[in-house]
């Protein structure tokens, strides 16, 4: 699970790999939203605050934790 104030950056399936483009290098999980009732506690997306002033709300999976290693 992500925690508010992480560093990522967008990390989608090869399908939607164009889409990289639209999106900050990196950003910082600002918000976990529970959107899905059925995720019994687990957060189903998190509103991230991208390095160009943007806010988008992402699902965990299109998202990497970035550290030392893989910036």
């Amino acid at each position: 699970m992500i925690k508010v104030g992480t560093l990522v950056k967008f990390n989608p399936p090869e399908v939607f790999s164009a889409s990289r483009d639209r999106y900050a290098k990196f950003g910082v999980v600002i918000g976990v939203k529970d959107m899905n009732p059925l995720a019994h506690g687990r957060p189903d997306c998190y509103e991230v605050q991208w390095i160009d002033g943007k806010t988008t709300t992402e699902h965990e999976c299109y998202l990497k934790e970035v550290s030392d290693g893989n910036l």
